[in-house]
């Protein structure tokens, strides 16, 4: 019974050596290193415009040796469901040997955070009102929800465009331009032909607009209203 026993023992031995020498071992680490290594290569590029202070953790990577049939390493796939940056989202690690036939396949989530110096609200600011260094500072947050829409310096003549809580993070898509044009303001209204005729008139303004915008005015002249582009604090074109 003993000679059986030790004959078992001694077959199985040789069975997981023969694997270990007539097949290729993948090991945790070799795997962990090399999906970390490309995954961080790929974050690193997407976000590079933005910032270079990141946090990369990945969770899912199997934990274990993967032997294969043959001697040369399999190839290693990543798969990921768009080519969207997004602070959390799931691939899929595909690992094949030479003839493509699949040998393991796994899901694994990458977490991203993203720092970086910003403009933050000091103070509660109300909607329409001006954003300044009395109600704002630059501090180090993560933005990985808000890649493109922080500010890293104060502006000039910028409004908010909601309201900003206490300790918010300041966002482009929620500031306006200071109105440089006021609602029923006296403006000269300038008439521009694309035969380069000009003819300038005095107007109210109907609603108020920083330089850039389309505002309604009316010309005390004629009596009529037009959209015209502020062009400066007292003077908007229409163009004819």
């Amino acid at each position: 019974m003993k000679n059986i026993i030790k004959n078992l023992i001694f077959t199985l031995c040789l069975i997981i050596s023969c694997q270990g020498a007539f097949g290729y071992v993948l090991t945790y680490e070799q795997l962990n290193n090399y999906l970390e290594k490309q995954i961080t290569s790929e974050i690193k590029q997407s976000i590079s415009q933005y910032s270079n202070d990141y946090k990369i953790n990945i969770n899912g990577i199997i934990r274990e040796n993967i032997i294969t049939n043959e001697l040369n390493p399999p190839k290693i796939e990543i798969i990921s469901q768009d080519n969207t940056f997004k602070p959390n989202l799931y691939k899929r690690i595909v690992i094949k040997d030479s003839t493509n036939k699949i040998i393991k396949s796994f899901p694994i989530n990458v977490q991203t955070s993203i720092y970086k110096n910003v403009l933050v609200a000091i103070d509660v600011i109300s909607y329409n009102k001006e954003i300044n260094s009395n109600n704002t500072k630059i501090e180090k947050r993560e933005i990985s929800k808000y890649l493109g829409k922080t500010i890293d310096s104060l502006g000039q003549n910028q409004i908010a465009n909601r309201n900003y809580p206490k300790g918010s993070i300041i966002l482009t898509s929620y500031l306006k331009e200071k109105s440089s044009v006021l609602k029923n303001s006296t403006v000269d209204i300038v008439f521009k032909s694309s035969k380069g005729l000009n003819i300038k008139l005095q107007g109210k303004a109907l609603s108020e607009g920083a330089i850039g915008d389309t505002i309604l005015v009316r010309s005390e002249k004629y009596n009529k209203t037009y959209n015209a582009k502020v062009d400066s604090p007292n003077q908007v074109t229409v163009r004819i």
